[in-house]
């Protein structure tokens, strides 16, 4: 299967991260790739880092988020040993101009369930996937001033 989740809502990742966490739990082979995540998100102190590294799941950051392409081509190739392949923030990569929309279409070869994340969306870019889901905010509490909660963001 071939999952997108996209939008300018929270959450994006989060549902990335429990498909992983669903998967692991099934015994599945577990590959999360963090497309333009810049070096934070693979500090010891980030919630989301270390229950991967307990369940498992082989993590990979690109940190130069000027080749975000470099990863994505790592991903595919690392892809047949892996049963779920999750590329966080790719649709991002795909809006920067760092991967055409065609590089998408080289994930339908690959055997395991994808999962691909992003802010950006094209309409056409759904024929590459099983499901796709929009993520909104109705709501957040950064528009108050309130800053990232460990444990619900980190």
């Amino acid at each position: 299967m071939r999952l997108a989740f996209h939008g300018g809502g929270k959450g994006k990742t989060s549902a990335a991260l429990g498909i992983a966490l669903r998967a692991a739990g099934h015994g599945l082979r577990v590959l999360y790739a963090g497309v333009m995540k810049t070096p934070y998100y693979q500090q010891e102190e980030v919630g989301e880092y270390k229950a991967m590294r307990r369940l498992g799941i082989h993590t990979l950051y690109l940190t130069d988020i000027g080749n975000p392409k470099l990863l994505y081509e790592y991903a595919l190739e690392a892809a047949d040993n892996y049963d779920v392949v999750i590329l966080d923030e790719v649709l991002y990569a795909v809006r920067q101009g760092f991967l055409r929309p065609a590089d998408l279409v080289k994930i339908r070869g690959v055997e395991a369930h994808l999962v691909a994340t992003g802010n950006y969306w094209e309409p056409q870019l759904a024929e590459l996937f099983d499901l796709v889901t929009r993520v909104e905010a109705e709501k957040h509490y950064y528009e108050k001033g309130a800053v990232a909660v460990r444990g619900l963001d980190w």
